[in-house]
């Protein structure tokens, strides 16, 4: 995602989780725009695409990057309706996927804490391991 504030900073997330504790940081800056990705698109990098314009899939049983909560977004509601009937998940606009984004971050975050700690643990062990 991509958010460009009114001072003209723009700030690149991996994430809406990550979009919402930009918005929160920078609570005196005023969003000119927001951009996400279109989930459904074939392309890679993803295009990004108004977040005004998207349908988001939350909930759906899909990775997502920075939540266990998946908040997917859609250019095309056709698709995300295909999502959906294999998925599962509600559908929703911006404000509720953000809305989701900001109820979800306490659990999150102790899920995120938790992935890098046994990571870093992965890593030590590896690194304590002769030839």
């Amino acid at each position: 995602m991509l958010v460009h504030y009114s001072d003209d900073l723009a700030d690149g997330v991996c994430s809406i989780h990550c979009l919402a504790l930009s918005l929160s940081l920078n609570i005196d800056r005023e969003p000119k725009a927001i951009w996400g990705a279109d989930y459904g698109a074939a392309l890679e990098p993803k295009p990004l695409v108004d977040v005004d314009k998207l349908h988001y899939l939350l909930g759906a049983k899909l990775p997502h990057a920075m939540t266990l909560s998946s908040k997917h977004a859609f250019a095309s509601l056709k698709t995300l309706q295909e999502v959906q009937k294999k998925h599962g998940g509600q559908r929703g606009n911006f404000e509720a996927a953000l809305l989701a984004s900001y109820v979800d971050m306490s659990k999150d975050v102790a899920n995120i804490r938790k992935r890098r700690k046994e990571r870093l643990e992965r890593a030590v062990q590896q690194g304590n391991k002769g030839p």
